[in-house]
């Protein structure tokens, strides 16, 4: 009986184990996500015949003044001399469309074949005008009601354009560009299919349903989006090419290059979180998806992906059973370490052949879960066998957060929801000042190596990091799912944080003190841009009044300021007084003791 007992229980487990993995919830999606990211990075990128050299504009001209739109005229002008085979500007020039300076860069954006970026918006908007994206039956593409394009000058001097949204998945990490989108009924390329098609010469390309065709090359979409390989500040620096010195002529080569001009300065908001950095700047993501449609090749994630997984694990299951019946303890821990290490072969393999993201790590520890059950059924009783089996998952299992998504995915429903959060908001201190004193690839390194640090002490204590814009960090607490003492772990966080960071200036130097402002209240939290797939943010009074607490610390000289909300749920504080907040009126405001 105690062996049919644990033949049923290791049959069971591998069946429940491979249900998991066909369903695919949303929890098992997420932990994937983070696995394939270490898989990605850990494994050869591959050659690139043909880099992207990436033009970055800095805060100032070649003549040390600040950068204007009169010396993005001299820039594009340089460029076009030079002749590329394609410019793609990832920036948009939407604003002050009646400058002087405009017509003397309209003319220069007709020197060359030269791709201007826009924005997406919920405010219907004209189509813009031209589009290279053919659309086949079923095409998953991104709607949206309108867009914030180019002045009408420069799309008339382009050669087209395209979209430069970087949408980020639940965890804010941007994994995979759209292939297009459609904007007022009107399909548009994204910026690197339009300047990848451009630069091999090819026709309009054709999105369908999961797939993009650029010329002979398909490529896999999923869900209307391209994976790509994301690159590090070591890979950046081998594209960058300081704007200024294509000014100076300073041995810059981009005769038949596809250039991209952008900027890593933060200011400009343009910084990512990706697999590979907090702080990527979106110019180097569109050259990482760029390089892989050149070298026709982007990461995929097959669509039989979970039937295998599922099937691997079965088969572990059949195993279990066999090893049960016939095998020593030791002949069956040496068989099951071979199948563990057999299918993390074959995810590095598919991966390195044909850029296949199957998960190498998870069909692994169920295999070793379901061998592991069926060693402890033929050693020891049903009961202790139980008890056994119940401490050794807890090693292999995802973390608690990701048990309880696993469990219930509806929970990962991020529209409309209506919660009480306690938002903490961070800044650093003369922070345009570091700006101008370091250089641009010291700023993102340093700006890098800063928010790695801050970003783990928000996850540490069970924050959501909900945006990186610029120098700061804007956190949330009990969102998206319950989090019990939520305002006490932000209190924690902002401490440690202030520990951190100020250790963190005494090794780095160049960067002022982190301040911080804490609210606790009612928010409405969900998915705000077009399809519910752009950015999970956070809208109400706790959120804005945090914002504004972070820059209240400069009126009492302090680094942590907490609002009311926060100190009706929290005691032991320490009265600042009350002060004047702009739209919250005087406010008695908190600090830590």
């Amino acid at each position: 009986m105690q062996r049919q007992g644990g033949a049923i229980a290791v049959l069971g487990l591998s069946l429940l184990l491979a249900a998991l993995f066909l369903a695919q919830p949303a929890g098992l999606v997420r932990w994937q996500e983070a696995v394939f990211d270490r898989l990605i990075r850990a494994l050869p990128r591959g050659a690139v015949a043909d880099p992207v050299v990436v033009v970055d504009i800095g805060a100032l001209d070649e003549a040390g003044r600040p950068w204007d739109r009169v010396a993005t005229a001299r820039l594009m002008v340089r460029v076009a001399q030079a002749q590329p085979k394609v410019v793609g500007v990832d920036m948009v020039f939407s604003g002050a469309c009646d400058d002087p300076a405009n017509a003397a860069l309209a003319h220069a954006f007709a020197q060359a074949p030269t791709v201007l970026g826009f924005l997406l918006t919920d405010a219907p908007t004209p189509p813009l005008p031209g589009s290279n994206l053919a659309v086949a039956e079923g095409a998953a593409l991104w709607p949206a009601a309108g867009a914030e394009g180019p002045c009408a000058a420069f799309a008339a001097a382009a050669a087209g354009v395209a979209s430069v949204a970087l949408p980020g998945d639940a965890d804010a990490r941007v994994r995979r560009l759209p292939v297009g989108v459609v904007v007022a009924g009107v399909a548009y390329p994204s910026l690197p299919v339009e300047v990848a098609r451009r630069a091999a010469g090819f026709g309009p390309a054709l999105a369908g349903p999961d797939w993009l065709r650029l010329g002979p090359q398909m490529f896999p979409a999923e869900a209307g989006s391209l994976r790509f390989v994301p690159t590090g500040p070591e890979v950046w620096a081998a594209r960058r090419v300081a704007a200024e010195d294509v000014l100076t002529g300073a041995g810059v080569r981009l005769s038949g290059a596809v250039v991209l001009i952008g900027s890593g300065l933060p200011q400009r908001g343009g910084l990512r979180p990706t697999a590979a950095s907090p702080v990527a700047p979106s110019v180097q993501i569109t050259a990482d998806l760029i390089e892989g449609l050149q070298a026709g090749r982007v990461p995929q994630r097959p669509d039989f992906s979970p039937m295998l997984e599922a099937g691997f694990v079965l088969l572990a299951g059949f195993l279990g059973l066999g090893l049960m019946r016939r095998s020593t303890p030791g002949r069956g821990a040496a068989a099951g370490m071979a199948a563990v290490v057999l299918w993390g072969a074959v995810g590095a393999i598919a991966y390195i052949s044909g850029g296949w993201l199957l998960d190498p790590l998870g069909p692994a520890l169920a295999t070793a879960a379901v061998l592991l059950l069926a060693l402890l059924g033929k050693a020891v009783t049903a009961a202790r066998a139980e008890r056994a089996l119940r401490l050794r998952m807890g090693q292999v299992l995802p973390p608690a957060l990701v048990s309880r998504i696993a469990a219930q995915p509806a929970l990962m429903r991020l529209e409309g929801e209506a919660r009480e959060v306690t938002a903490l908001f961070t800044d650093i201190e003369g922070f345009s000042l570091a700006t101008r004193a370091l250089g641009p690839r010291d700023l993102v390194a340093a700006l890098d190596a800063y928010f790695t640090l801050t970003c783990a002490i928000v996850l540490k204590h069970g924050g959501m990091v909900d945006k990186l814009v610029g120098d700061s960090i804007h956190a949330l607490f009990n969102a998206p799912l319950d989090q019990p003492d939520h305002a006490e772990a932000a209190l924690a966080c902002a401490a440690e944080l202030i520990t951190a960071t100020e250790a963190f200036r005494a090794g780095q130097g160049g960067f002022g003190r982190t301040r911080i402002g804490i609210e606790t209240g009612q928010a409405v939290l969900g998915d705000v841009g077009f399809g519910g797939k752009i950015d999970y943010t956070a809208h109400g009074d706790a959120v804005n009044l945090a914002a504004r607490l972070q820059d209240a610390n400069k009126s009492f000289g302090t680094q942590i300021c907490i609002g009311p909300g926060t100190a009706a749920r929290v005691g032991n504080l320490r009265p600042l007084g009350e002060t004047e907040i702009r739209s919250f009126g005087r406010l008695a405001l908190f600090t830590l003791p």
